[in-house]
């Protein structure tokens, strides 16, 4: 408990920093990927909270497995309990657990306070691992849409151009070596016999203490970085504008307005987007006259959408605007979910609190009695 408390709140100060960071970003347009590639535009506020999203269900993990430390095997003794009318309710609570482990012969053989833990601690840090992977293609020369301030950049010892942004590479090997720690730990767990054994004890405990230090390094390099990281709207633009990414609401749109199936409206798309490619333009400037054939190809006649209005529809700001759905990335939806992400941070903060206050209790009541004992003698 002395080593997850502390993880859990760097976790948490972390989850607070990526909720404020994501409502301070609910309005900045970025390219979102799939299979590597730019797939559509989105906000980065969206992108953030996603991440948020499944820190928090890795935090309830920790949780989790953090009530299952919290569990006092005290007073099993051997195996079988003992002969002597001990009182094991009030034993845990002196010694600040929530209560006892119930059955004696789990309270030596079972090993899952360990497993729970490294296992949570191993998803942990293989996510975050993936966010911290998108970092560092985002800021590469190429895509360029993040930019990280000079404090958190190191220039090359040779070449003087050179903006090495090497917070997110420690952050990435860091978070590597927190996950093979952590399965390490679990590997040394592996088809160990359901009893008291030293494979679960001593050397073993303090090699997986490592993860804690090395993950909490993440944490904290990872909550420092994040609200300095700034969207290079120019760089996004250009992305956007040279990969066709808004062509998807074109379908949608030619389905709500002009009534053809998705399947002639994702072709009508298509045509376009590789006419556009093919003359390096930009879909809102140079696309409606490739739209009009393709339309009048497929639905044989014109379409009723002018030219003003096909710039309004392939317009990233439209794209992000119309998907006001539960989960999407328009204002008010968005800023609905980051109202919900932040009453769970403070949820989990109370939980916190609450716990710690409870051992604080433990402590002062068990320094009492035995202050009683040692007035009694």
């Amino acid at each position: 408990k002395h080593r997850i408390d502390p993880l859990l709140e760097r976790l948490v100060r972390l989850s607070e920093t990526l909720a404020s960071i994501a409502e301070r970003e609910s309005g900045t347009l970025i390219v979102a990927y799939t299979h590597g590639q730019p797939a559509q535009p989105t906000v980065f506020g969206h992108y953030l909270a996603a991440m948020l999203e499944t820190l928090l269900r890795d935090i309830a993990r920790l949780e989790a497995a953090r009530d299952i430390v919290d569990r006092s095997p005290m007073g099993a003794a051997a195996i079988t309990t003992s002969g002597f009318p001990i009182n094991r309710d009030l034993m845990a609570r002196l010694l600040g657990f929530s209560r006892p482990l119930q059955n004696s012969y789990g309270c030596i053989a079972s090993i899952d306070y360990i497993t729970s833990t490294y296992s949570a601690i191993e998803l942990i840090f293989l996510h975050l691992g993936r966010f911290i992977q998108d970092l560092q293609f985002w800021t590469s020369f190429e895509v360029g849409q993040v930019y990280v301030p000079n404090a958190f950049v190191q220039i090359s010892s040779i070449m003087p151009q050179k903006r090495n942004p090497v917070p997110i590479e420690h952050m990435r090997h860091l978070s590597s070596q927190t996950v093979g720690r952590a399965q390490a730990m679990l590997t040394i767990m592996h088809n160990t016999p359901f009893t008291d054994m030293n494979d679960s004890e001593g050397e073993s405990q303090g090699f997986g203490y490592g993860a804690f230090e090395s993950g909490g390094r993440v944490l904290d390099l990872l909550t420092a970085l994040v609200p300095a990281l700034r969207i290079n709207p120019d760089r996004v633009r250009q992305n956007i504008s040279r990969s066709c990414i808004t062509v998807t609401e074109l379908a949608d749109s030619l389905v709500r307005r002009e009534g053809l199936s998705f399947r002639e409206a994702h072709e009508i798309a298509a045509d376009v987007s590789r006419a556009v490619a093919a003359i390096g333009g930009d879909i809102a400037a140079d696309g409606y006259e490739a739209f009009q054939e393709a339309f009048e190809r497929s639905a044989k006649r014109p379409s009723t959408i002018d030219r003003d209005q096909f710039a309004e529809i392939v317009s990233p700001e439209n794209f992000v605007a119309v998907r006001d759905r539960f989960g999407g990335p328009a204002p008010r939806v968005l800023s609905q979910a980051i109202a919900g992400y932040n009453q769970e941070i403070s949820d989990i903060r109370s939980r916190m609190q609450e716990a710690a206050r409870q051992a604080d209790a433990a402590c002062q009541d068990l320094q009492f009695r035995f202050n009683a004992l040692l007035g009694a003698r």
